[in-house]
Order: structure tokens, then sequence, then C-alpha cells
């Protein structure tokens, strides 16, 4: 699933600098997710949702999504099977039931802002590993 390529992350001062005008102004701390094979690594891969509607967006999705189908660490059976899972969504052999979008990103953005009481600040933990099948 695409969202079980992400972890969680933090915004730190290296995230203001580059092509990420929109999140300058994030105050250090603020939860994001980045792609765990990279870590975000020349300031890309590295995602800070404002809200859970901007999460929920659809170029959300396809921008993570772009970004793991390029990502140079990521392993070629994962964007394989992205690529098959896109496929069959495209082909409407998955439908989506109503409302389990919201739902789905509701979970990640749970997940995003109240990380596990036991991991520390700098923690990273897995994003999508719910029962919920997750989008492409």
């Amino acid at each position: 699933c695409l969202m079980s390529q992400m972890e969680t992350c933090q915004f730190t001062e290296e995230d203001r600098a580059g092509n990420r005008s929109k999140v300058k102004d994030c105050p250090i701390g603020f939860p994001g997710m980045q792609c765990k094979h990279c870590r975000g690594v020349a300031g890309l891969g590295r995602y800070f949702p404002s809200s859970i509607d901007a999460l929920a967006l659809a170029n959300s999705d396809r921008n993570i999504c772009n970004h793991v189908m390029k990502c140079r660490k990521c392993p070629q059976e994962i964007k394989d099977g992205l690529l098959r899972l896109q496929q069959e969504q495209a082909s409407g052999k998955h439908k989506q039931k109503r409302g389990s979008r919201k739902k789905f990103f509701t979970t990640i953005w749970d997940r995003i802002q109240h990380p596990h009481p036991h991991d520390g600040p700098s923690c990273t933990q897995p994003i999508g590993s719910s029962g919920i099948r997750a989008l492409v």
C-alpha cells in the first residue's frame, strides 16, 4: 500500500530551504510524514499537511505516489506493486465504499498528529499499517 511507504517525521529548520514554499511557516517540530526509503533526503518526500482536509485532497496521495515511484531508494518490487494497484483502481476493479477515503485519511491524520506515547520526539513510526484498504 502507498501509505505504508511513509513514516512520521517532524518539521526541522532544513525543511524551510528548497522548493517547499508552502511549508516554510511551519513551526519546528510540526508533525508530518516522510518516505521511509529516503527519509526525505534532498528535501523531497517529506509532507506537512496543515489539516485533515489538506491531507485528504486528491493531489496529496498523488504527490506521495509520484515521489515513491521516483525514489531511488525505494525497491523496484514496491514500485511494481503500486503500479499494479493503480492499474486495478483505474479499471474499476477496486471500487471504494462511500466515505472510505475520509475514514482512511482520518486514521492517517491521527497517526501523524498523535504518535504513540512511548515514542520519543525524534522517533518515526509507520503511517499506513492499518486494516483499512489504502488508496493508491
